[in-house]
């Protein structure tokens, strides 16, 4: 049941990862919640009514924006129009490039930023909508440390999530006076689902050097950093300390960033091949 009183938010690959942690502190906060998912979406569903009753979900595949056109339609019909939106949809496929297949580098593109591009762009409609009921809404795009800085072996993801945050970047502008917020978070390595499949095909030598992002967060703890992050009006939503010193030393003095993670690269291959 539609609720006026309440605040509405939207989180695409919300049965899962940080979309699910985010979820359930958006519960808490007592907004309308809907999620959607290309799978998991009744048992996010059953378990986030635990929390609230107020919830509901919506199977979609952010490869296509016809069918969230349809889906975001039936969402603004049982909860209204958002005043948030968080698209964190996305996967990852840890191979060195010379092992990634050009199949496995256009899903990663076509999931994690042209999905952003969709996600966007079929929810437009109603958070310009938002805007002439009175609302400030926002889009918040999850991207990643490794959309900051380049990964060994990340060719893929990192690729699509430097794009993410180029995306956010101009729809800021550009969005701004329309009265539509947009930020971007940049988490570094979190302990989901996504990261446990992604270990078994991952490099050591990828593992090794995440150390220097400050290893793996867990994904209650990075949550709680992006949500504060979201509601105290970031743009950029650096996650960690760690990650936030790192990043700051790639743009302040990126030869000597470069020479630091070349040295530790060379060091951690060195390691491995002996």
């Amino acid at each position: 049941m539609k609720n006026t009183t309440m605040k509405t938010a939207w989180v695409t690959g919300g049965s899962s990862g940080i979309g699910l942690e985010l979820t359930q502190r958006l519960l808490k906060d007592k907004f309308q919640v809907c999620i959607f998912a290309h799978a998991g979406i009744e048992q996010a569903v059953a378990n986030f009514k635990k929390i609230s009753p107020s919830v509901c979900g919506f199977e979609v595949d952010v490869q296509n924006e016809s069918t969230m056109d349809a889906k975001f339609a039936e969402a603004v019909a049982t909860f209204g129009t958002p005043d948030l939106l968080i698209n964190s949809a996305g996967i990852s496929i840890a191979k060195n490039f010379d092992e990634m297949t050009s199949q496995e580098f256009e899903r990663q593109i076509n999931i994690n930023l042209v999905g952003s591009r969709n996600v966007a762009h079929a929810a437009l409609p109603h958070l310009k909508q938002a805007v002439q009921q009175g609302k400030r809404p926002k889009i918040v795009f999850i991207a990643s440390a490794a959309g900051l800085v380049g990964c060994y072996g990340y060719t893929g993801y990192c690729a699509s999530k430097f794009g993410v945050i180029g995306l956010a970047e101009v729809l800021r502008m550009e969005l701004r006076s329309q009265k539509i917020d947009v930020a971007v978070v940049c988490p570094p390595e979190v302990d989901t689902p996504l990261v446990t499949e992604e270990r078994k095909t991952g490099s050591p030598v990828t593992a090794a050097l995440k150390q220097l992002g400050g290893g793996t967060m867990p994904v209650d703890k990075a949550c709680k950093e992006i949500y504060e992050g979201i509601f105290a009006n970031e743009f950029m939503i650096i996650v960690g300390t760690q990650l936030r010193i790192l990043t700051k030393l790639s743009r302040i003095l990126p030869d000597t960033y470069r020479g630091q993670i070349d040295k530790k690269l060379d060091q951690i291959i060195k390691k491995f091949a002996s």
